[in-house]
C-alpha cells in the first residue's frame, strides 16, 4: 500500500529505459544491517539482467523471474555507509546510492544516549554480541489449543496432534492451523517481538511468504510513562491502576492476540514504543522504521500498518503519525492523550497547585469546589493521581534523579554525581532540544562541565483560575493570591517562588520538531479514537478532553477533521486491545484507501474512504452504535485541567506552550472589579503581561516532518 505524500521521503528506486531498480525493504530510504529486499524489473523480459553491489556481481542472490520478468531477492553485502547498487539490462543501467546503517542505529534520532543498559538476557536472547545490545533473534512456536482455547507451546520435536490445534480462516480466505511463529530480536538498542500464523514445517522467505499472513501489520503500543536509558523489557509494563492501588498488575498484553492473529495479521511491538519504558516518539518512530524493514526482509512486503494503544501508547501513535507521517497508515488511540510534552507541564501544574492549596494559602481554599474550579478536572482525585503516581522510582516524571532505570551510581545527583544520567524528558530528548548555554548554568552544570537540556515549559503569563474567576466560582482575592504565589520550577524540578520562563530557542525547536503536537501532518492517517467514559476509568490520568484537543487541532490545521472518528464505549477496559468492531472498522477503512487508485492526495483518500458506518458516537462492546455525538457529549461530558481554565476553554492553548504576552488591561476582565491594591499585585505578578492565547506562541512554526538530528538540535529535513 503506497501511502506517499509530499511530506514523506521518496521511495528508494531508480529507473532507465530498460530496467527499474527498487529497494522494497527501505523504509523512508533507510537500509540497515547489511541486507535489503531488492526488486529488479526489466521493461521487457531479459536474459542479460545483471545486478551488482559495490562492483561485485549479486545477480545470483535474486530469485527466478516472475512471469513479467521481475526478480526479487534479499541482497546481502551492504557495508555501513554508502553503497553503489546497479541493475543492468539491454544496455541500460539503473543506479542507486544506498546508505546502510548499523543494526543498533541511530537512523535519525542523533547520537546515542550513554550509558545504556543492555537487557538481551532478560528478554530471552542470551548474552549480547556487542555493547549495543545486538543479539541473534529467538524464534519459537505456539498454537491455539482446540481443547483449552488458550495458546500453548508448540514443541517442534514433539508437535501436538492435528486435532489438538484449532484452525482459523484469515480475511484473505485461507484456512490454516492456528499455529503462531514468534520472533524476539534486537534493533536500535531496543527489543522487538512479533507473531504471525505459520506452518513450522514449511519454509518462509520475503520472496516466498506463507499464505497465513495477510501482509497487514498491527503494532501494539503500550502505555505508561518513563524515560529509561535501557533496552528495557516487555515485562516492565505499567503497574498502576489508581491512586489507592499503585501495585496492581498490568493487563496481560502480548503478541499472542487473537483479534489480529485469527484474521491473518502480523502482531508486533517494540520496547521503544511502549511509553512505560520510552516516552520519546522520535526514538519510537526510528524503531518502527527498523522493525518494518526487518519484517519486509524476512517475511515479505506489508500492505498497510496500523497501531493501537492506550494512554502513553496513544501519545506515541499521534506523535509518530505527525512527526514521521507514513510509518503508520491508521491509529487507534485509546484513552488518548494528545501530545508528548503535555504531561510534563501538567505534572508541574498539579504539583504547584497542590503546594499552593495546602501549604501557601490553605485558609483561602477550604472549599473543595473552588479548588476544583481552578484545577479543571472532574475531581480532585485526578490531581492526586498525578501527584502520587508519577515522579516515583517506578513511574517517570520531571525529577532528574529518578526514572532512568540505571544503577544509582550512574544516575544524576546535584552534588554527588552532577554528570550522571538525568531522568527528565528534556534530558532524554537533549538531541532535539539542545543544552542550556553557560550563562544559565547552575553549580551542578558547572561541575559537570556541560549544560543540562533546555526545559521547554513556561508559565510566565498563565493566569491560573481565570475562567473560574470570570464565572464567579472563585473570588478576585483568590485569583490574585493564586497567581501571586503559584511559583514555578527550576532545571532540577525544585519549586521556586518565581515562575518558569522557557528559552525562546528551546521553544522554537519544540515546535519545529513537532514535540508539541500541532496536527499539521495528522490528516494523512486514519484515526479512530476509542475510550471508555472518564468516570469508569481506574487510571485517573485518562481525561476525555484530549479527544477534542485532537479534533480541534485537525480542524484548525486543515479546515476539517474528516479523518478523525471518536467512539466512547461504556464498559471498555482501558488497557485492553481495541474492541472487535473498532479493529474491523480500521481494517475496512485502510483497505478502502488501499483500493483507491485515484491520483488525489492521500489526505483526501483517507477522508472520502472512511466507511459510512464508522462515525462518532456511543458504541457498545459488541459493536452497536447506541448514540450519536450529541448523546456522547450529553451523557459523558468532558472536563479539562488548569491550563484550559486559564485559557478560558481555548483548546489551542495546548499548541501554545509559551504564549505571547499582552499588557494587563482591566477591560479584559469584564465586570470583575479589582481594588487598586489587587491590581498592583497583578502588575507585580505579570510585569511583562499575561498570556494572549489568541496569537501563535513564541517560536511557533509548523512541525517539519522527517527531521534528522545527526548534526544536532537544529535538525535537517530528510527532504533536503
Amino acid at each position: 500500500m503506497m501511502l506517499t505524500t509530499r511530506r514523506m521521503p521518496a521511495p528508494l528506486e531508480a529507473a532507465c529505459a530498460t530496467v527499474t531498480l527498487r529497494v522494497l525493504s527501505a523504509q523512508a530510504g533507510f537500509v540497515t544491517g547489511g541486507t535489503a529486499l531488492i526488486e529488479v524489473s526489466p521493461t521487457e523480459p531479459a536474459t542479460d539482467l545483471r545486478l551488482t553491489l559495490n562492483g561485485a556481481d549479486a545477480t545470483a542472490q535474486l530469485a527466478p523471474a516472475a512471469a513479467d520478468g521481475t526478480r526479487r531477492g534479499v541482497l546481502r553485502g551492504f557495508v555501513v555507509g554508502e553503497n553503489r547498487l546497479v541493475a543492468e539490462s539491454d544496455g541500460g543501467q539503473a543506479v542507486l546510492v544506498v546508505t546502510d546503517y548499523p543494526t543498533e542505529g541511530p537512523l535519525f534520532s542523533g547520537p546515542h544516549l550513554q550509558p545504556w543498559s543492555v537487557t538481551t538476557e532478560a528478554n530471552g536472547l542470551g548474552p549480547a554480541t556487542d555493547e549495543y545490545g545486538n543479539a541473534p533473534s529467538h524464534i519459537d512456536y505456539h498454537y491455539l489449543s482446540s481443547r483449552t482455547e488458550s495458546f500453548e507451546t508448540y514443541d517442534l520435536g514433539n508437535p501436538p496432534r492435528p486435532d489438538e490445534i484449532a484452525t482459523t480462516t484469515t480475511d484473505t480466505g485461507h484456512t490454516v492451523p492456528y499455529v503462531v511463529r514468534r520472533e524476539i530480536g534486537a534493533a536500535n538498542r531496543g527489543i522487538f517481538e512479533l507473531a504471525v500464523l505459520c506452518d513450522p514445517d514449511r519454509p518462509w522467505s520475503a520472496v516466498s511468504p506463507q499464505p497465513g499472513w495477510n501482509h497487514k501489520l498491527w503494532i501494539y503500543a503500550y502505555g505508561g510513562w518513563n524515560q529509561m536509558w535501557s533496552q528495557s523489557s516487555f515485562n516492565e509494563l505499567a503497574r498502576y491502576t489508581s491512586v489507592d492501588d499503585t501495585n496492581a498488575p498490568a493487563p496481560n498484553i502480548n503478541v499472542f492476540n487473537d483479534i489480529g492473529l485469527r484474521r491473518g495479521f502480523m502482531v508486533a511491538r517494540t520496547t521503544l514504543m511502549q511509553s512505560r519504558t520510552n516516552s520519546d516518539p522520535i526514538r519510537a518512530a526510528e524503531s518502527l522504521v527498523m522493525l518494518k524493514e526487518h519484517i519486509i526482509k524476512n517475511y515479505g512486503t506489508i500492505r498497510y500498518t496500523f497501531a493501537s494503544g492506550a494512554s502513553g501508547g496513544s501519545i506515541m501513535q499521534q506523535m509518530i503519525a505527525n512527526q514521521y507521517p507514513g510509518i503508520l497508515q491508521g491509529i487507534i488511540p485509546m484513552s488518548s492523550l494528545h501530545s508528548t510534552w503535555y504531561l510534563p507541564g501538567l505534572l508541574n501544574e498539579c504539583r504547584l497547585l497542590e503546594r499552593y492549596f495546602t501549604q501557601v494559602s490553605p485558609t483561602l481554599w477550604r472549599d473543595a469546589s473552588q479548588r476544583l474550579a481552578v484545577d479543571g478536572h472532574r475531581s480532585e482525585e485526578v490531581r492526586d493521581f498525578f501527584n502520587t503516581v508519577f515522579d516515583t522510582h517506578a513511574v517517570g516524571g520531571n525529577t532528574p534523579t529518578r526514572g532512568t532505570g540505571l544503577p544509582d551510581e550512574v544516575v544524576y545527583h546535584p552534588i554527588d554525581n552532577p554528570g550522571g544520567a538525568r531522568g527528565t524528558l528534556q534530558d532524554y530528548q537533549v538531541n532535539y532540544l539542545g543544552r542550556r548555554p553557560e550563562s544559565q548554568w547552575t553549580a551542578s552544570e558547572r561541575e559537570a562541565g556541560r549544560g543540562f537540556a533546555h526545559l521547554p515549559w513556561d508559565n510566565t503569563g498563565t493566569q491560573y483560575g481565570l475562567r473560574a474567576m470570570l464565572d464567579n466560582a472563585i473570588t478576585v482575592e483568590q485569583f490574585v493570591d493564586l497567581n501571586e504565589h503559584i511559583g514555578g520550577v527550576d532545571i532540577d524540578n525544585a519549586i521556586t517562588a518565581t515562575r518558569t520562563e522557557a528559552d525562546p530557542q528551546a521553544m522554537a525547536r519544540l515546535h519545529r520538531t513537532g514535540l508539541v503536537n500541532d496536527f499539521t501532518n495528522l490528516d494523512t492517517v486514519a484515526i479512530l479514537d476509542l475510550r471508555n467514559p472518564e468516570f469508569e476509568d481506574p487510571i485517573r490520568s485518562h481525561t476525555q478532553f484530549h479527544t477534542w484537543v485532537t479534533r480541534a487541532g485537525l480542524t484548525d490545521a486543515h479546515g476539517h477533521a474528516d479523518n478523525h472518528v471518536a467512539w466512547i464505549v461504556p464498559g471498555f477496559a482501558t488497557g485492553s486491545t481495541p474492541t472487535d468492531a473498532a479493529f474491523s472498522a480500521m481494517d475496512r477503512w485502510l483497505a478502502a484507501v488501499e483500493g483507491d487508485t485515484d491520483t488525489r492526495p492521500l489526505a483526501e483518500k483517507i477522508a472520502v474512504n472512511r466507511p459510512a458506518d464508522v462515525v462518532d458516537g456511543i458504541w457498545s462492546l459488541d459493536g452497536h452504535r447506541t448514540g450519536d455525538l450529541d448523546d456522547y457529549n450529553r451523557r459523558f461530558p468532558s472536563y479539562g485541567d488548569a491550563t484550559l481554565v486559564a485559557a478560558c476553554g481555548d483548546l489551542s492553548a495546548y499548541r501554545t506552550p509559551k504564549p505571547q504576552l499582552k499588557p494587563l488591561d482591566r477591560a479584559d476582565y469584564g465586570d470583575v472589579e479589582f481594588t487598586d491594591a489587587q491590581w498592583e499585585r497583578m502588575r507585580r505578578t505579570f510585569p511583562n503581561g499575561v498570556a494572549d492565547w489568541s496569537k501563535a506562541g513564541i517560536g511557533a512554526t509548523a512541525a517539519v516532518p522527517w527531521l534528522t538530528y545527526r548534526h544536532g538540535p537544529d535538525a535537517d529535513s530528510l527532504f533536503d
